[in-house]
Parts: C-alpha cells; sequence; structure tokens
C-alpha cells in the first residue's frame, strides 16, 4: 500500500510538470501572438488568441495547486480542489477546440466580415504575404500597394480571399488538433489524482476499526472483567491460609 501511495504521488507531481509546461507554452503563444511577436500571428483571430491565454492561464494555476497536492498527500481538500480546476479546464479547453474547429470549418462566413473591419496593417500584411489585392476583388477594401492598384484592376493581383482563406483555415486545424490532443494531459492529471485519493481511502479504511471490531473487543474485555472477578476470591482465601 505504501509503495501504491508512493508512486501516485510521483505519477502526479510528474504530470502536473508536464501540465505546468503545456500551461506555460499556452499563455506565451497567445501573449506573443496577441503583441504580434512572430511571422503570420496578425492573422490570427484575436479571439481565439485571448482563450488561449486564459486557457494557459488556469492549466498552470491547476499544475500549481497539484504539485502542492503531491506533497501534501493527506490533504484531501487540496485534491477536491484540484479535481474540480482540472475538469473545469478540460471543459473550458473542450470548448475552445470546438470554437476553433467551427470557426474553421466556416471560415468563408466570417472571414469578409473581418477583412472590412480589420485594421490597414491587417490588409497591408495579407496582400504583401500573398501578393494580392482586396479581399473578394480588388475593389474590395483594398490597400494601395505596388502590386494593389485599385484604378488599374487589370495590373493588379488576383483577390485575397482564397489564398488567405486557406491558409487561416489550415492554421486553426494545427490550433484545434493541439487543443484536443492536450485534452489527454489532463485525463492523465484527472486519472492519477482520483487514483491517489482511492489510496488515501484504502489507507484510513485499514487503521480505522469497524462497529464488528469494536463489539468484538468490548465483549472480550467485559469476559476477561467477569474472569478476574471469579478468580478473584480463591485467591484471597489461599493468601488467609498462609
Amino acid at each position: 500500500m505504501a509503495c501504491c501511495q508512493k508512486q501516485s504521488q510521483i505519477y502526479l507531481i510528474l504530470s502536473n510538470l508536464l501540465f505546468f509546461i503545456c500551461g506555460c507554452g499556452l499563455l506565451a503563444f497567445g501573449m506573443m501572438a496577441t503583441q504580434v511577436k512572430f511571422n503570420n500571428a496578425i492573422l490570427i483571430p484575436v479571439n481565439i488568441l485571448k482563450m488561449i491565454t486564459i486557457l494557459g492561464l488556469i492549466l498552470i494555476f491547476t499544475s500549481l495547486i497539484g504539485i502542492l497536492g503531491g506533497f501534501y498527500r493527506e490533504k484531501k481538500a487540496i485534491h477536491i480542489l484540484y479535481t474540480t480546476l482540472v475538469l473545469v479546464a478540460f471543459v473550458y479547453q473542450v470548448s475552445i477546440a470546438v470554437i476553433v474547429y467551427d470557426q474553421a470549418a466556416h471560415t468563408s462566413t466570417w472571414l469578409s466580415d473581418t477583412w472590412n473591419d480589420s485594421s490597414r496593417d491587417y490588409k497591408l500584411f495579407a496582400q504583401k504575404k500573398f501578393h494580392c489585392c482586396g479581399f473578394s476583388h480588388t475593389l474590395d477594401h483594398p490597400v494601395a500597394t505596388a502590386t494593389c492598384m485599385p484604378d488599374h484592376v487589370i495590373n493588379s493581383a488576383q483577390p485575397c480571399y482564397d489564398l488567405l482563406s486557406r491558409y487561416i483555415r489550415n492554421d486553426l486545424s494545427h490550433i484545434y488538433i493541439a487543443l484536443f490532443t492536450g485534452l489527454a494531459i489532463e485525463l492523465l492529471a484527472l486519472c492519477n489524482v482520483i487514483t491517489h485519493m482511492c489510496s488515501m481511502d484504502n489507507t484510513r479504511r485499514k487503521w480505522e476499526v469497524g462497529p464488528e471490531e469494536q463489539h468484538k473487543f468490548v465483549h472480550q474485555n467485559n469476559y476477561n472483567i467477569s474472569a478476574d472477578t471469579l478468580v478473584s476470591p480463591s485467591i484471597q482465601s489461599k493468601s488467609r491460609q498462609f
């Protein structure tokens, strides 16, 4: 039993270290992409980046609680709090993955509005990256460049719709695949903490005395007292003879 408890403690700490690394990765990706610290980050929808950043914070906080619970094995309240946080993170991550999947499947329905409302830097970056002009056609909210001349449609590049839609769909596909794959780590952490809590309960049952044992102990104690009472007069009578 002690060996099982030690193994569950080690698994709990290791899984939460992995949990912590994943949370730091998501947090760094979300914050850097929001601030456009790497190439092509400006093309990823901002709402998705914000949700990923929040998910990273939740995973980091949850992993720290899990590591704390690994060192304080007998604190059941910590394990219950940790289990609740893992379930919340699991549901939230599934929700994000479903939203990203839906946006990847229906890119054409929202990308047009995004293009119309986007900043000049967004349009300029997309037009330079894909060598295109405008969205659905060259007069659809373009930004004038050397290859995009709205006044000279014939000399302008092709619209950005197909190229941009394909690129964003591919990026979002990578994101929701990573999110769905990351659920395995949360399931691992959840299984480890449940195993640890079950081992704690088994240890308590081993050392607790049940009602039948208590009744048997009381009956045996009463029997010993009665036997001592019966034996003591004979001992006193023998002592008087001497």
